[in-house]
């Protein structure tokens, strides 16, 4: 293999949760008696509390309840949506086909360290990792490149032979920032138009290990 170091986006890459994050946010801007569409929300899945919730608030909203949106948000995810969430079937399965044919694995996750255990647990996927990152290893969530530069160093691998994938535009421009080439998954929900300018664009991860043969071969150059 001539691509040494793949690092997966979590949601909706690898688990089926952007929908349930977004219905989080939502109750959490409700909460605090802010008015925003659902769809909205929706499209800002992918970037971290710190880049979504100043985009959905004006200053003097910011200044009355901003940080209390944010760690509010936090606390009623784990409490009644974090168990919710599933696993996308043939993520794990895809991610040991990829660690049979030698290729180092990361998981570049901006959640907090326990949520990033978590999905990794639930995925069953622990032994087949070498490195994970999680909200302490990043100042800015994606589209910041922080994340996946983390994610790059922790696994050792190389810009030339490492492969991202992730499903929201954001993935894609954070990958991009870090001059790292990119394999989209439609199986965060994102139209494909907004994924064009990924590397490669595959249905899920499944897919992506199917014709892993045709990503190899942008590597040999």
């Amino acid at each position: 293999m001539h691509l040494k170091t793949a690092i997966f986006d979590i949601d909706g890459t690898l688990i089926d949760s952007n929908d349930i994050h977004a219905d989080c946010w939502l109750a959490a801007f409700q909460h605090f008696g802010k008015n925003v569409e659902w769809t909205t929300v929706r499209s800002q899945i992918g970037k971290g509390g710190d880049l979504l919730v100043p985009d959905l608030l004006n200053a003097r909203e910011m200044q009355q309840f901003g940080k209390e949106l944010r760690e509010y948000r936090g606390e009623i995810f784990k409490r009644d949506y974090m168990k919710t969430i599933k696993p996308f079937a043939g993520a794990a399965d895809a991610m040991r086909s990829l660690k049979s044919r030698g290729v180092t694995l990361a998981l570049a996750s901006s959640a907090n360290a326990d949520e990033a255990e978590y999905y990794a647990s639930l995925l069953g996927i622990e032994d087949l990792l070498d490195a994970t990152t999680s909200s302490g290893d990043a100042d800015m969530s994606k589209p910041s490149p922080e994340i996946f530069e983390a994610a790059l160093e922790k696994a050792g691998g190389k810009p030339e032979s490492t492969l991202v994938v992730g499903d929201t535009p954001y993935d894609v421009l954070a990958a991009h920032r870090a001059a790292l080439p990119i394999a989209a998954v439609l199986s965060g929900g994102f139209d494909r138009n907004l994924l064009t300018k990924a590397e490669f664009l595959f249905r899920d991860v499944e897919e992506l290990v199917r014709r892993i043969d045709e990503v190899d071969a942008y590597f040999e150059s």
